[in-house]
């Protein structure tokens, strides 16, 4: 850890006094790399308190019933291959000194999709603005989403993209559909639509899955670019897991 860990323990133990926690939380939200510091700090906290499990566990496991028995005939139980205690013991000394170089280790491109982009939950919003015919197909839309039949919420999309080329929230959910079946090209041109727009609700969040989507297709490059950008910007939802993405990603 690049951080001292005296500082995050005692954060995590909310032992800081005011002035600490004021300077410390002022840190976080300026510094990305601090933020997946403090992350992987929370995992090998939680990984050390884990090896009290794994070593009951381990005890479980050892506990055998011998075939063989006494000259009385009485079976005999015992604990066999006591080493699992030294493995154990030995486990949370790797997980307590070790854990966060582990955790830091480069994962593919498709590893990393599948670990950060999550399924977005559709929710779309009733606008004056909207013709009937507009909002008629909106809600078509939204029904075959929820259903899990993206094709046809795709197609909604389409319809309402007929309508009104400038409707970004069917642009945006129209790249999320795409995404659920794994039609990552189609999604990004959806997604770069709704960032180049300029003036909506959903570019940090076509930000994002427009990373997704790159991470996907292996354009390393590309992808490193957007969540370099995404991290850099102080204010963007997601900087945080795209500043996590980027040490985790291979060179």
């Amino acid at each position: 850890m690049k951080r001292d860990r005296h500082i995050l323990q005692k954060y995590l133990d909310n032992d800081l006094s005011e002035t600490e926690l004021a300077r410390f939380e002022q840190e976080l939200n300026a510094s990305p790399e601090l933020l997946v510091d403090l992350d992987l700090y929370k995992e090998v906290d939680d990984a050390i308190a884990d090896t009290e499990v794994l070593d009951f566990r381990a005890q479980l496991t050892d506990l055998r019933e011998e075939t063989r028995r006494s000259d009385t005939g009485r079976r005999v139980f015992r604990f066999s291959r006591p080493w699992h205690y030294a493995a154990s013991a030995a486990l949370a000394l790797l997980v307590a000194i070790g854990l966060a170089t582990v955790l830091g280790r480069p994962l593919s491109n498709n590893d990393l999709f599948s670990k950060y982009m999550k399924p977005y939950e559709l929710v779309l919003t009733n606008r004056s603005v909207d013709n009937e015919v507009t909002q008629l197909w909106m809600n078509k839309a939204q029904e075959h989403f929820l259903k899990g039949d993206f094709e046809s919420a795709i197609d909604c999309f389409d319809e309402v993209l007929e309508i009104n080329a400038n409707k970004m929230e069917a642009d945006f959910y129209k790249g999320v559909s795409h995404m659920e079946i794994e039609q990552h090209q189609q999604a990004s041109e959806s997604f770069t639509r709704v960032i180049q727009h300029d003036d909506n609700l959903y570019i940090q969040k076509a930000e994002w899955f427009l990373a997704g989507c790159l991470l996907a297709m292996d354009e390393t490059d590309r992808a490193r670019r957007q969540l370099a950008s995404i991290a850099s910007s102080s204010n963007h939802f997601y900087r945080a897991d795209a500043a996590k993405i980027l040490k985790r990603m291979k060179r």
